[in-house]
């Protein structure tokens, strides 16, 4: 955990993707178009170390960038959307998706339409239940609620 080696909290793609959302927020998505395109464009761009021992491609990888009124209909709402698929395939495996859900309120619908996938292939996921409003956010430890001093208060649910 602590060393003197740096490491990168925030990539510049994920600033990126932040500017982009952003705009889309404020109604300018026709400003993010490009923005989301130049991250497309990179990742197009990097699929020749994907590949077999012989050469071959281990997939057809087929990324195209959004051209508005060819391959999308670029309105706020198809830009949140297609934002949302960039930060969930150029951040995976990071740990960040969740919070993601989190922040765009639909925590509880992915994460249960995810449980109601998994119940039959994990066994261990057949009481498994978000509920929004309780699982957002873990408990504050105990400690930390008598060292505050009654300034913070506990998370819902806990």
């Amino acid at each position: 955990m602590h060393n003197s080696k740096n490491q990168a909290v925030v990539r510049y793609d994920e600033v990126l993707l932040m500017k982009a959302e952003i705009l889309i927020e404020l109604g300018r998505h026709d400003e993010a178009l490009p923005i989301i395109n130049q991250i497309r464009q990179r990742a197009s761009n990097s699929t020749g170390m994907l590949t077999f021992t012989d050469g071959s491609p281990t997939l057809d990888y087929n990324i195209e960038t959004y051209q508005d009124g060819v391959n999308i209909n670029w309105t706020q709402q198809n830009a949140r959307k297609a934002l949302r698929w960039e930060r969930r395939l150029e951040l995976a495996m990071e740990g960040r998706r969740f919070f993601d859900l989190v922040r765009w309120g639909i925590a509880e619908e992915v994460m249960n339409d995810y449980f109601e996938k998994e119940r039959e292939r994990r066994q261990w996921l057949s009481v498994a239940e978000f509920q929004s409003g309780r699982d957002e956010y873990r408990p504050i430890p105990q400690e930390q609620l008598n060292l505050s001093e009654g300034v913070y208060t506990q998370n819902p649910g806990y």
